[in-house]
């Protein structure tokens, strides 16, 4: 393959990649953390004003720099941080799962065209989008799925090696 088929299946693997990425953003929203945490907290500047806004006041130790004029800071609750983690793994596995769908049918129609420079960056892209959705589930999965989605990957590349490399 000369150069200019290289870019052009490279750049086709990576627009695709990012299409289906923001594609499935436009469709399904990642939940904000403000919806969920006051991002005012860290800007008040008195215990009872924190308390008030169901924040945690937090004492400066020792050894930090202190802010002059300030006793401490206030902490956003730990239960806004779990509630919006709790939404965001459920949003997350939705990614992968989507994810994997396209990719796998975009590998597919990858192998069955016949235009060699479309059908690697087809190949290549959904193999990226694969790679995309498996990074943006993978701190929610467990170690078995972990496994077995690396074997899945590994399956697959060798698959594709037979298939589509001679």
């Amino acid at each position: 393959m000369d150069k200019k088929k290289v870019l052009i299946t490279i750049a086709i693997a990576v627009i695709f990649a990012l299409f289906i990425g923001y594609g499935i953003e436009v469709f399904h929203d990642s939940p904000n953390v403000d919806d969920f945490c006051n991002p005012n907290l860290y800007d008040i500047k008195n215990q009872s004003s924190c308390e008030q806004n169901n924040g945690t006041w937090q004492k400066y130790q020792q050894l930090e720099p202190k802010i002059e004029g300030q006793e401490g800071f206030c902490q956003t609750p730990e239960k806004c941080y779990r509630d919006y983690d709790l939404i965001q793994s459920g949003h997350d596995k939705i990614v992968f799962i989507a994810c994997i769908i396209i990719g796998l049918i975009a590998i597919v129609a990858g192998i069955l065209l016949r235009k060699e420079i479309i059908g690697t960056g087809f190949l290549s892209g959904g193999i990226l989008v694969i790679l995309y959705g498996t990074l943006r589930y993978w701190r929610y999965a467990d170690e078995v799925l972990k496994f077995v989605l690396l074997g899945i990957v590994l399956a697959v590349l060798i698959w594709i090696g037979y298939k589509k490399i001679k």
